[in-house]
């Protein structure tokens, strides 16, 4: 046994020395130890998404920090220029390995989903040409069945208007708005892609959404990060990491997607497809290359895949933001007025605002992005991973590195010269139209940022201006204001608080 243990011990050591001589160029915190990487990252008291920014900010050289956990090599970007250029190099497009079978958390989901471990699949974690053909056949699908037409419109507005509704029959009551806005934000994307939408009340859906805002936030903890790097723990400890809801969560998701498949088939018309999953079908059905991610049972996987990725996307980030926005409402009051004022004077009381009010409505639209910048709600990003060698600011990113933005520093630091003020004036020019920012870039960077951001920005003036419209947001006390501190997850949420939507006269 003590042999075995020291064998351990040396294979380790040789390991890290080598992994180490790669890596020796770029910056970082100091001492790396074997199988624990940076101790500094276990001295430090905060939550993950301020430890990566305050080391960052400490030890960072040339936009670039490296920062080694449990043997994780990451690469964190915090300069505009140097993300923007890595991002858009054709090299780092990878989400895991360049050979899939050492991607061991990705083959890890795929058996929870009940389909068969290989090339990582879906929109979100694909890569190469099986990425390349999947989001570019679901852009052009999604564009095609409503993305930045008026029907996509439409089906935001019935969403709002039952979203106003609830609120008012709350009647002035106090209520926690934290996950109110998963339901009404899914159901939009959902009638795009699936023909349907779900009852609010559905209690097999609120459970599964429950369950995936819990499997986010322990994702996000030190014991999530290090089953991510070594997936075989969940065998060894199943409780420590929580394995029985990451099954559950994966299972439940994956077989909704599949039964919304089935239902497809079997009332498919290949001349007339009526939404996403239709066409994306009919794809499937048409495809005789091999080695394309839609032939037979890999493009149902990719298919899978995807919508589960619709899924996760359509019903996290969208809501997180407009739950920082009712926040930040509530505790700047004179925003929310000089907002209702603006509205009031274009829109009027008689309708609920449209897209076509959108440019009327530079004040809003700045104060929507401002929220975006400040709540900042994805702080590390979608890693992205180095299938070659990056040459950038004369130091080299191995291949197969992981690299993520920093998008802390990128959307609060010196750059924005007080960028932990909120003051949405600084997206108005001095004749108060709006002023694009290129470092303004909630929706990530390069080839591969959010593939949903056109839903995503409607969706967010939409809800946003309508609730602020019609709706005085006041805190649960007179005088209390709820607080920024948050709860790290995948997303950030702000920490539970109360709101009353007092209804406008």
């Amino acid at each position: 046994m003590w042999f075995l243990l020291v064998i351990l011990l040396l294979l380790s050591v040789m390991y890290y020395k080598r992994s180490r001589k790669e890596f020796s160029l770029l910056p970082s915190p100091g001492a790396c130890l074997p199988l624990i990487g940076h101790y500094k990252i276990f001295t430090h008291g905060s939550d993950p998404t301020t430890l990566i920014w305050d080391l960052y900010r400490k030890y960072s050289s040339n936009g670039m920090m490296l920062l080694n956990v449990f043997g994780l090599n990451n690469v964190f970007v915090g300069d505009f220029n140097v993300l923007k250029q890595i991002y858009n190099d054709p090299n780092v497009q990878n989400r895991g390995h360049n050979d899939h079978k050492k991607c061991g958390m990705a083959n890890k989901i795929s058996i929870d989903r009940g389909t068969n471990p290989g090339p990582l699949a879906g929109v979100i974690m694909s890569q190469g040409k099986a990425w390349t053909e999947q989001r570019r056949t679901a852009l052009k699908v999604l564009r095609d069945f409503g993305f930045g037409k008026s029907t996509m419109e439409e089906m935001i507005q019935d969403e709002v208007k039952q979203f106003i509704s609830y609120l008012k029959q709350t009647s002035c009551t106090p209520i926690d708005i934290a996950g109110k806005f998963n339901l009404p934000i899914l159901n939009a994307l959902w009638k795009i892609t699936v023909g349907e939408s779900f009852e609010y009340s559905d209690p097999k859906l609120i459970e599964m959404l429950e369950k995936l805002t819990e499997l986010f936030q322990k994702l996000a903890k030190p014991t999530g990060v290090f089953a991510i790097t070594y997936p075989w723990l969940f065998k060894i400890f199943p409780n420590l990491f929580q394995r029985q809801l990451d099954i559950e969560v994966n299972q439940a998701i994956a077989n909704l997607m599949r039964n919304s498949i089935e239902q497809h088939k079997k009332t498919l018309d290949v001349n007339s497809p009526r939404d996403v999953i239709d066409t994306m079908l009919i794809e499937i059905e048409n495809t005789t290359d091999k080695e394309s991610s839609f032939y037979q049972d890999v493009g149902y996987n990719h298919l899978v895949n995807t919508l589960i990725d619709l899924f996760i996307a359509g019903s996290e980030t969208t809501s997180t933001t407009l739950t920082w926005a009712v926040l930040y409402m509530v505790r700047e009051s004179d925003v929310q007025r000089k907002v209702q004022t603006e509205l009031d004077t274009v829109v009027g009381g008689s309708r609920l605002p449209s897209l076509a009010d959108r440019p009327n409505l530079p004040y809003t639209e700045a104060v929507l992005m401002e929220i975006q910048r400040c709540a900042n709600i994805v702080p590390n990003g979608v890693h992205h991973m180095s299938s070659k060698p990056v040459y950038v600011n004369g130091m080299i990113i191995p291949a197969n590195t992981m690299i993520s933005p920093c998008f802390t520093e990128i959307l609060k630091g010196d750059y924005w010269g007080d960028g932990m003020v909120f003051r949405p004036e600084r997206f108005l020019d001095e004749s108060g139209a709006v002023k694009f920012d290129e470092h303004f870039i909630p929706f990530s960077i390069g080839k591969r940022r959010c593939l949903g951001e056109t839903l995503a920005k409607a969706e967010l003036f939409l809800f946003f201006a309508s609730i602020v419209q019609q709706f005085n947001l006041q805190p649960e006390i007179s005088g209390q204001l709820p607080t920024e501190d948050c709860i790290t997850g995948i997303t950030v949420l702000p920490k539970p608080f109360k709101v009353i939507c007092k209804p406008r006269s």
